[in-house]
């Protein structure tokens, strides 16, 4: 079949042939991926909790030593996250992940315009960073993710794949357009500003706590095996360690959990402090989520296993150009689990 420009990314017609699964590009977890997914966690756990709640209990060399440990974390999470997304790129633009010609040079297009400057961001002195330059960075991170997630709904993948990424649409899309209603409002002095923005703000949490929820479906564990019993462990203990890490958080910093907990996870829908518990759920299964995906023998699932860890520990709806560039890897990566699974299912008919 000869190869065209499609109209949409949507399209149900093969653009190129469908190869054996260990062919596609698109299965193997992209290199330094792991690497981003510990910087990541490294950063939430030492500047956003650690420094954050008992910062002025440690002593000066203390401190200073927390922060270089945290300042190291960051950089290796957005420096390694560089290297992983141009690989996640790279293999957008091949032919043997069956995507449209259209779709491949979306993606490319608008990655490759995302990237260097995301790049000179990272490298840039902070006060270098105009408001403008970071409004740029969103609307290209979002036109990415909403491209990305398209490219992974082509070959329609597994019900679990597909409303995981259909999740992450509404999670983003609805974050994107809550800020840009609180700008464009606040600026024209609308009355409802604050009550749509929260509104599309909410709509977009509560997506973003379900995303794990749907993956777990997508999760395949072997329950006979002595390896599915050591999952189901495991998984259980993140889990257990989520819920009691908060309950002590909360026992630790008391009435300043609210403030401390937005801004290192950015979600306030549950805003009361006695709410906040709750948030323990969702989080908790998505943790377990994580553990058992990243300890699967399938690399299709360890990538989705490498997206939870890096989606959880950058948060709901992110603002900072790092926090924006993991985003898009993230999504990027569960996009290439779902594109993967699709074809390999493909294949097997």
């Amino acid at each position: 079949m000869s190869e065209g420009i499609d109209s949409t990314l949507a399209s149900v017609a093969p653009a190129a042939p469908i190869e054996s699964a260990r062919s596609l590009p698109l299965t193997a977890v992209p290199p330094l991926t792991w690497m981003t997914a510990v910087g990541c966690a490294a950063d939430l756990v030492i500047n956003r909790i650690v420094l954050r709640s008992w910062g002025d209990t440690f002593s000066r060399e203390a401190f200073l030593q927390l922060d270089r440990w945290g300042t190291f974390s960051r950089n290796l999470a957005v420096v390694s996250g560089l290297v992983a997304l141009a690989f996640c790129l790279a293999a957008y633009g091949s032919r043997k992940n069956g995507l449209p010609l259209s779709a491949r040079i979306g993606i490319v297009g608008f990655g490759w315009a995302f990237v260097p400057i995301i790049t000179l961001m990272t490298f840039l002195p902070l006060a270098w960073t105009r408001t403008e330059l970071v409004l740029v960075i969103a609307g290209l991170a979002h036109a990415l993710i909403l491209l990305v997630i398209l490219a992974g709904i082509h070959w329609r993948s597994t019900k679990a794949m597909s409303g995981a990424l259909a999740l992450l649409l509404v999670a983003f899309v609805s974050g994107i357009v809550s800020l840009i209603v609180s700008l464009v409002g606040g600026r024209a002095l609308w009355e409802h500003t604050e009550r749509l923005a929260f509104a599309f703000r909410w709509s977009g949490e509560l997506a973003y706590l379900a995303v794990p929820i749907a993956l777990g479906f997508a999760v395949r564990i072997p329950w006979r095996e002595a390896r599915g019993k050591w999952v189901l462990v495991v998984s259980a203990l993140a889990a257990a360690g989520l819920a009691a890490g908060m309950v002590v958080w909360r026992d630790s910093v008391g009435v300043d959990l609210t403030n401390l907990f937005y801004g290192a996870f950015r979600l306030d829908l549950l805003a009361e402090r006695n709410a906040i518990d709750w948030y323990a759920v969702p989080l908790g299964i998505g943790w377990a989520v994580t553990a058992a995906a990243m300890l699967s023998k399938d690399p299709t699932q360890r990538q989705i296993g490498a997206a939870l860890l890096i989606l959880l520990c950058t948060g709901f709806a992110p603002r900072t150009p790092s926090a924006l560039l993991l985003s898009v890897l993230s999504v990027a990566l569960v996009s290439r689990a779902a594109l993967a699974t699709a074809l390999r299912r493909r294949a097997a008919e």
